[in-house]
């Protein structure tokens, strides 16, 4: 670990490098306020200083320290002759991690500094946890996802092409029919990823106050749409209140049926999955729940885009765009989408759009 010492008197100075030396750590040290910012331009991972420097406050050094690039959160601990409660926290204030008193023992400086790799370590793995997790939602499964279609339609082709003479109706009709399927996915995936960068250069511009929608007529279409392409027609309850919205239809409609479809990709059939639309004064609630897989907490909180979830246990074809899309169209409305689960403790997902109502 590198540390860098700001302290003015020699003998405490060199007392501190030679300890840290012989625990394995490099060190770097400054004999005033300004040298110690300078060297902490170089990154050092932990800082020592005094607080009654020569030309600078030890609260101005840790505010400038602070401010420069790298330095925002690395541990800093003061060490005084100043023990007044009234100093203590005004060095808690501006950022300090500890505060050691003179005459301190070497034990006092060693248990200080695992303390704060302790304390760094559980933060160090969550940060390289996410890193690690978005990394592998920006070169991720999206390619593969809007490949692998093209690729159905690409090799039904070249088959029909290499056996035109021989090929015959039945094998044909198996070959254009592999070769649909494989086209509307790729529509379907190509129809998400328009409408979420659509939705992404919306949110840059004035909210949309000029456009509404009847949310019954819109929601039932959506709901109905997202249970037909899932086979799953007898599962589906859709009750709607009248109300219009601030949205263009077309949104209304593509945010409802990604929630239905999820709500019908992660619960199985006979499970039933309800629709209801519910006017509460000048707000209207769209509410779609199922009794499938469910979320957990976490799960719930870190939705994104390109973001899917136990892939490794569940095959998902898709993008995981389906709720950040969602989120997305009730944000525009001036409103907002939540997820929960059910009040009872049962398995499923309760997902709610809250939005204003026009009329």
């Amino acid at each position: 670990m590198t540390i860098l010492i700001i302290e003015d008197e020699p003998a405490h100075r060199d007392m501190l490098r030679i300890l840290l030396e012989f625990h394995g750590h490099k060190v770097l040290t400054a004999a005033d306020g300004r040298e110690g910012i300078a060297l902490a331009s170089h990154g050092p991972e932990m800082v020592f200083s005094e607080v009654g420097l020569p030309d600078m406050g030890g609260f101005e050094v840790i505010t400038a320290i602070r401010q420069l690039p790298r330095c925002g959160d690395i541990p800093f601990i003061f060490l005084t002759a100043r023990t007044n409660r009234d100093d203590q926290r005004r060095g808690m204030s501006a950022g300090a991690d500890d505060y050691i008193a003179k005459p301190f023992s070497s034990k006092d400086i060693i248990d200080a500094i695992n303390a704060r790799i302790r304390r760094q370590h559980p933060l160090r793995e969550r940060v390289e946890q996410l890193v690690a997790e978005r990394r592998r939602a920006a070169s991720a499964e999206w390619s593969h996802e809007l490949m692998t279609p093209l690729n159905g339609v690409l090799g039904g082709l070249a088959l029909i092409e290499a056996e035109a003479d021989t090929i015959n109706p039945r094998e044909l009709k198996g070959l254009v029919a592999m070769m649909r399927t494989a086209a509307e996915r790729q529509f379907a995936l190509s129809r998400k990823l328009v409408l979420y960068f659509e939705l992404e250069g919306l949110k840059a511009t004035v909210p949309i106050t000029s456009f509404s929608c009847v949310a019954g007529d819109s929601i039932t279409m959506a709901a109905e749409r997202a249970a037909e392409a899932s086979r799953r027609e007898k599962d589906l309850t859709v009750t709607c209140d009248p109300g219009n919205l601030l949205l263009f239809e077309s949104h209304l409609i593509g945010a409802v049926e990604e929630v239905v479809r999820n709500a019908f990709k992660f619960s199985l059939e006979g499970q039933s999955v309800t629709v209801a639309g519910t006017r509460r004064s000048a707000r209207y609630e769209i509410t779609v729940t199922d009794h499938g897989h469910g979320m957990t907490d976490e799960q719930m909180a870190d939705v994104a885009p390109f973001r899917q979830f136990n892939r490794e246990l569940r095959h998902q074809q898709g993008l995981g765009l389906g709720l950040t899309i969602a989120r997305s169209v009730a944000e525009l409305a001036g409103g907002r989408l939540t997820l929960s689960t059910h009040r009872d403790g049962a398995p499923g997902l309760r997902a709610t759009f809250d939005l204003p109502c026009t009329d």
